[in-house]
């Protein structure tokens, strides 16, 4: 996620769930900000691309999935998911309306 904050409220929501999140080791707790990043050192330009890389491969290995339609990185994170995974486990949260599109 780019705004890790609402790890700390999806914990506080669900207690008996876990929470995997490379937020965790986040340096970026208040979001990412593009305009930002010409200021960033080249070793937090690697740490956020290692936890954008990380976060991609999680999100499309995950057995379920919500996104939202309204980025890019969902649409990613779709064709990244395997062929076996089904389309029931990947879910829209605002389902994009794009007329002949599956979904």
């Amino acid at each position: 996620t780019d705004d890790c904050i609402v790890m700390q409220e999806f914990r506080d929501a669900r207690p008996e769930w876990t929470f995997v999140s490379e937020c965790d080791n986040a340096s970026e707790a208040n979001g990412f900000v593009y305009k930002e990043m010409k200021l960033w050192s080249e070793e937090q330009t690697d740490a956020h691309f290692n936890k954008f890389i990380a976060e991609m491969i999680g999100m499309a290995s995950a057995r379920y999935w919500i996104g939202v339609a309204t980025t890019n990185v969902s649409y990613w994170v779709y064709f990244m998911r395997s062929l076996d995974a089904t389309d029931d486990s990947f879910i829209w949260a605002d389902p994009p309306r794009v007329p002949g599109l599956p979904w």
